[in-house]
């Protein structure tokens, strides 16, 4: 059976990337005609020449007011709803209903009318008309959805080449944030563009299919189902996680607290920050660079301009921040030193410089711990832990540097894994590219639309965990967490002691709860020479989560003959109602039910 060709789109404000399924069904991230993954969101006009994506990006030096950028969140909005601010290239059109541009473009020269045969040769030498062959002057007005839909057709063009045929479905993604109004209007933009929008799909959850689905394939075809997972402390993967997927993209961050269970994703808490995204290292790297270049050159240069700035120092920005681009993927890629070059920069003056990670991690360490703040608070927000929470998955070329990791690392606990297996730059594509696949092959009878509107009805879920207790002990072993989507039905085996003839079972709800604990350190000796005899360094604090017994809801025994392992089954359905048996392994049909 052949697969349909499917796309999933990464549309993101500054960047885009495509993903498709291969012959073998393995999602990939493939590159469009110019050997680019990472597609820039940019249109650029100059004069006949239409140049869209990575480059119309340098355009930005000689032609910034005929270059289109940062249009997607435009989308859904009126003018007077747009931060004209954040507008860094074309203008926006004044007193406009829906955002527009207006570029200066070049229009082909008009034919002249062919001239009526004439009985007699024209006396005299022809009159030229020097202008007849020339292009003609003129304006073009874009709206944004226009806009939109001329860079996701170039996309659709770019996988199309790929796979050999048109891909006949799509899924495209979108922030978390976007308004039911946004994601309409972008959907009717890629339609528009030739596309056959399945689903608008949240970026976090592009994330979280991307990251489940794409690595189980991975341990599919290298033979690892069922054995543990790389960084998950020597355990299988768990069917009950909190997890955190934290995106960081060119222009903002955002965080999302996810219950998963079982393949099934409810939101616990969601945060953003629009000023905090890529563009800070673009910033501290052209101050760094700056100096370097005043320094060396004695010609003064500071950067980020503002407002104010003239003409020269934004134009010698707008060429630094192009070379900033090639730093940091060089930064994120190599451990080695970045290089950064720019002819003639600023009065003829060239740059030619580097910088290692080092002093970049350095540079960067206040954009590390405002990223870790916002995930702390976000956490907190949800009414949780850190150390509640089993993994935090990466999305965002932003995410890719090292030392931010390790930054995130340090602040959860030693056996919660920061994931970025999966290159975070793609992961988002490839989750819509999944994601598409699953629904353009829904069994018959099944319609996407159905299945999309029953996603999006009210999700019931678990107050409170529910698990056993061990006789004498105040903790419970946890079967189903809280927040598990409701109806749930759990079934684990529970391995009994050699010679035991009769086991019996507490089940009792419980409470998720934080145990901290006081870590004494080592005695240090002091010099005789210290004067700060007083000092003491404060013990450090050990956080473990716990969940306590709080509720009894009633008891099982089972009966054994053959000494095998006891199978315990948990269900509780949307109304709350618990079902619960036990049984020996074999014995099914003598099951012991809840009492």
């Amino acid at each position: 059976m052949s697969r349909p060709p499917v796309l999933g789109v990464n549309f993101g404000q500054s960047y885009a990337s495509i993903a498709v399924i291969d012959k073998e069904g393995h999602p990939l991230c493939i590159a469009n005609e110019e050997g680019e993954r990472q597609i820039a969101c940019a249109i650029s006009y100059a004069g006949e020449e239409v140049y869209i994506g990575n480059g119309a990006k340098p355009h930005l030096v000689k032609n910034g007011k005929n270059t289109i950028m940062g249009f997607r969140n435009l989308l859904g909005h009126t003018y007077d709803e747009v931060d004209h601010t954040a507008i860094l290239t074309a203008p926006l059109i004044p007193d406009s209903k829906t955002p527009a541009y207006t570029v200066d473009v070049l229009l082909p020269p008009t034919k002249a009318p062919t001239p009526a045969p004439r009985s007699a040769a024209p006396s005299g030498t022809a009159t030229p008309n020097p202008g007849a062959n020339e292009p003609v002057p003129s304006t073009k007005t874009l709206t944004v959805p226009e806009v939109t839909s001329l860079f996701l057709s170039t996309l659709l063009g770019s996988a199309t080449d790929f796979l050999g045929v048109k891909p006949t479905q799509c899924v495209i993604s979108a922030p978390t944030w976007f308004t039911p109004a946004q994601q309409e209007a972008l959907k009717a933009a890629a339609e528009d563009a030739g596309m056959q929008v399945l689903q608008v799909l949240d970026e976090a959850a592009a994330v979280l299919v991307g990251y489940r689905v794409g690595l189980s394939e991975e341990r599919k075809e290298r033979g690892l189902l069922g054995q543990p997972e790389e960084g998950s402390a020597g355990e299988e993967e768990k069917r009950d996680k909190r997890v955190v997927v934290l995106d960081m993209g060119e222009t903002s961050l955002s965080v999302s607290v996810v219950q998963v269970s079982e393949g099934e994703y409810t939101v616990l808490g969601r945060g953003r920050d629009d000023k905090l995204g890529g563009r800070e290292f673009d910033d501290l790297l052209l101050k760094h660079f700056a100096k370097e270049f005043s320094k060396k050159t004695k010609v003064d240069l500071d950067l980020p301009c503002g407002e104010n700035a003239s003409a020269v120092d934004k134009r010698a920005e707008a060429k630094l921040r192009l070379a900033v681009e090639h730093t940091k993927r060089s930064l994120s890629a190599s451990s080695g030193a970045a290089t950064c070059a720019v002819e003639s920069l600023k009065d003829g003056m060239d740059l030619s410089t580097a910088i290692n990670r080092l002093r970049f991690d350095g540079l960067a360490s206040g954009v590390y711990s405002k990223i870790g703040q916002k995930l702390v608070s976000v956490v907190e927000s949800a009414s949780l832990d850190l150390s509640q929470i089993d993994e935090v998955l990466l999305a965002g070329s932003s995410t890719l540097f090292p030392g931010l990791q390790s930054h995130l690392a340090l602040l959860l606990p030693p056996t919660t894994p920061v994931t970025a297996a999966i290159d975070p730059s793609q992961v988002i594509a490839i989750g819509c590219a999944l994601t598409a696949l699953h629904l353009s092959e829904l069994e018959d009878g099944l319609k996407v639309d159905d299945v999309l509107a029953l996603a999006k009805e009210p999700v019931v879920c678990t107050s409170a965990p529910i698990g056993l207790v061990v006789p004498g002990s105040e903790e419970l072993i946890k079967i189903i967490s809280a927040g598990a989507p409701l109806p749930v039905r759990r079934r684990v085996a529970i391995p009994v002691e050699q010679g035991a003839s009769q086991v019996g079972f507490e089940l009792w709800e419980g409470k998720d709860e934080v145990k901290v604990e006081k870590v004494e350190k080592a005695p240090v000796e002091k010099d005789e020479d210290d004067e700060d005899d007083d000092y003491e360094e404060e013990d450090e604090e050990a956080k473990t989560a716990i969940t306590v017994k709080t509720k009894a809801l009633g008891g099982l025994q089972v009966d054994l003959k053959n000494g095998g392992n006891v199978i315990l089954e948990i269900i509780v359905q949307r109304g709350g109602d618990i079902e619960a048996r036990a049984w020996e392994e074999g014995r099914e049909s003598e099951a012991d039910k809840l009492a």
